[in-house]
């Protein structure tokens, strides 16, 4: 591809992102305006998970907080058997739509755990009668404990995962340090009801206006679904897709699009599981081949946080908690300006108004150059 190209899909997915302009430069934005715009957002780390709502809305990690305790968004299974926030009211049918048929894939998992259909049904109906209120997750596996279940080895983990994906629970506040799971039907104030139609819909078009442009692959890798079905829900959309062919490879974008600007990105510090990156099949677009492993290093998908710069991976950082302050450390992959590491600052400051604490920048890496 062109490197002219290469750039210009950079700038459009960068707005698409609500990174650059940041969704909240068209006026205040709540947690539930973004999830509602990117419709799902990685989150299987909690840290990651606010952080990819922050980034974009403005907010603080209080706020993103409160907007859980509100019961706008929730923190589910609704895809690829990984944890994404959604909008609460979408939780339901999204895991029906989208999950539900891929938990039938735990049945391997669970025979090697030597979990019965007996303990997935009595597991259920616990969760029914005891998760009115959200529970934690080591008070889930006493539950379990107290009805001849046995929640060790990652039991409990499968157990409220299916329950999860099933549309059955979701993930409520987070109480002390850990997790907590409560019924959608008492947690969440009003679930849509989506037919199977509109719901494939909502989704492709959801996701194309907020990651594209992007290819139909993409789609089905986000969604880990056939492209066979992927093409179906992109039918769905109809003429609000608009399709371009570049370096023989046709892209999708929405026709309300939000326009990207002219000239550089900026810099961003991204969460090390967002859809900046997890949110495509093929990452080529933003990450430059050469660089994938310093960003996974066990090629697993275990990802670190990355330096953005123009739209494109530029470096990685992470934080390191002191006492009075949050010290980041940041190794960018090439030399940047003078000018770069101000913005690089100003990111980092970002971060540390979201976590309400100071923060310390320290360069690990090439010290100067023109990037």
């Amino acid at each position: 591809m062109r490197e002219a190209d290469r750039r210009r899909l950079r700038r459009a997915r960068m707005a698409a992102l609500g990174l650059t302009p940041a969704l909240s430069s068209d006026g205040p934005v709540s947690a539930l305006g973004v999830a509602r715009e990117l419709g799902a957002l990685q989150a299987q780390d909690y840290g990651s998970g606010v952080w990819s709502l922050g980034v974009r809305s403005g907010l603080t990690l209080e706020q993103v907080e409160q907007a859980v305790l509100d019961r706008q968004v929730v923190r589910t299974w609704p895809m690829r058997g990984t944890i994404h926030w959604v909008p609460a009211e979408d939780a339901r049918w999204m895991c029906e739509l989208l999950a539900a048929p891929r938990s039938t894939t735990l049945a391997t998992r669970f025979a090697q755990l030597g979990l019965t259909e007996a303990d997935v049904e009595l597991s259920g109906r616990l969760f029914e009668e005891h998760l009115r209120e959200p529970m934690s997750r080591p008070e889930v596996a006493a539950l379990l404990v107290e009805h001849g279940i046995d929640p060790t080895d990652q039991r409990n983990y499968h157990l409220i995962g299916h329950h999860c994906m099933s549309g059955l629970i979701c993930q409520g506040p987070v109480i002390g340090k850990q997790p907590s799971f409560v019924l959608i039907d008492s947690w969440v104030p009003h679930s849509r009801r989506l037919s199977r139609e509109e719901g494939l819909a909502t989704v492709a078009e959801r996701y194309v206006r907020s990651h594209g442009p992007v290819t139909e692959k993409d789609l089905a890798g986000w969604l880990l679904k056939p492209l066979g079905l992927t093409r179906e829900a992109l039918a769905l959309v109809g003429d609000r897709l608009v399709r371009e062919d570049v370096d023989d490879q046709t892209w999708l974008t929405h026709a309300e699009a939000r326009p990207a600007p002219d000239g550089p990105g900026g810099v961003h510090l991204l969460p090390q599981w967002d859809e900046f990156l997890l949110g495509y099949k093929s990452r080529d677009v933003t990450l430059p081949p050469e660089h994938f492993v310093k960003v996974v290093p066990g090629r697993n998908m275990v990802f670190k946080p990355t330096l953005v710069v123009d739209g494109e991976v530029a470096g990685t950082w992470r934080r390191v908690q002191k006492r009075s302050h949050v010290l980041l450390e940041v190794q960018p992959f090439v030399p940047l300006s003078a000018s770069r590491w101000r913005e690089v600052e100003r990111a980092a400051n970002a971060y540390g108004t979201f976590l309400g604490t100071d923060t310390e920048v320290v360069r690990v890496g090439p010290a100067d150059g023109t990037a």
